[in-house]
């Protein structure tokens, strides 16, 4: 049972204001949470109907160690009984507005290269609220994209996809955290919902989708080459002396340094362009991801690619 806890509680809300949100619904076999924008569920074996306290129900089930009995007192609190253990679990009462999933169903699909694209781009998912399809995965066809407005990333599906999406940062973090590929789908016109085999769903509402030309901006002419193994070796090193990851980094003719000369902080790195200013957050996201990078076209946009994975990364200018 715990693991089904630990499941439906990434939808449970933070913050007291809508009551219902910080509870877990328990009915029909089944225990629901809801933070306003996503919704969990996992078949569970209770036949109960109640609303328990998320936070104190997931710790009360952690502390069992022996056979768990469930049961709800005169006082509407529901019981938790394991052993020598009992916790007194607060509950509310009445409907809460956790959602059901809604829309068309839709089967066909690979449900594993769908999320293993997912994960391929989601070190790239944006936090600017002022661009909602920024901050969270987009699928257009047989292309994935996320992009934070500074580094743009795709890969590819092996065949289109049918529906055209921008699922938000925390269903994506939700949906890879499962761990299990969806088998089907439903979906309307704002929200859509991943079904598992094992019973279990995620839905989530779902962000704009007047997004940019992203295939206009990767068509940009480039000729990524092998990235030094120094650069990522020298970003780590330099880092201390810069005040954030959105601090300048500056290329300087076979090093990198913390200004546009030699007075700063600098690693020695061969093989990048004389001249060069980026972002050093945004720089360190390469690593892991892309293998090859044309630094050579700043301060237009540098094209990249690793593993079934291509990109382009903004500079700044001097």
């Amino acid at each position: 049972m715990l693991s089904t806890l630990k499941f439906v509680q990434g939808a449970v809300g933070k913050k007291d204001f809508i009551p219902a949100i910080t509870h877990f619904c328990i009915e029909g076999g089944t225990i629901r949470s809801y933070n306003g924008v996503l919704a969990l569920s996992a078949p569970i074996d209770v036949e109960l109907q109640c609303n328990p306290k998320a936070v104190p129900f997931v710790k009360a089930i952690a502390s069992c160690d022996d056979v768990v009995s469930l049961s709800m007192t005169g006082a509407g609190r529901l019981k938790v009984a394991s052993g020598k253990f009992r916790a007194l679990i607060d509950c509310i009462d009445g409907e809460t507005p956790h959602v059901k999933p809604t829309g068309q169903r839709y089967d066909g699909f690979d449900g594993a290269a769908l999320v293993a694209a997912i994960a391929r781009v989601q070190p790239f998912i944006g936090e600017d609220a002022s661009r909602l399809w920024s901050m969270g995965v987009i699928i257009d066809g047989d292309m994935v994209y996320a992009t934070n407005n500074v580094c743009l990333a795709a890969t590819r599906l092996p065949k289109p996809f049918a529906h055209r999406m921008c699922i938000p940062r925390m269903a994506v973090t939700e949906l890879l955290r499962v761990k299990e590929a969806p088998t089907w789908l439903q979906k309307d016109n704002h929200s859509v919902t991943f079904h598992f085999e094992s019973g279990k769903w995620l839905r989530t509402q779902l962000n704009e989708t007047s997004w940019p030309d992203f295939v206009k901006i990767l068509s940009k002419p480039g000729n990524p080459v092998p990235i030094p193994e120094d650069l990522f070796k020298g970003l780590a090193k330099i880092k201390p002396f810069l005040e954030d990851a959105m601090a300048r980094v500056h290329f300087l003719d076979g090093h990198i340094g913390t200004m546009p000369d030699d007075t700063g902080t600098t690693y020695a790195v061969q093989g990048l362009p004389p001249q060069g200013v980026f972002q050093h957050g945004m720089l360190q996201l390469l690593e892991g991801n892309a293998t090859h990078c044309d630094f050579s076209t700043w301060p237009a946009p540098c094209m990249f690619r690793g593993d079934n994975l291509w990109g382009a990364i903004a500079g700044l200018r001097q």
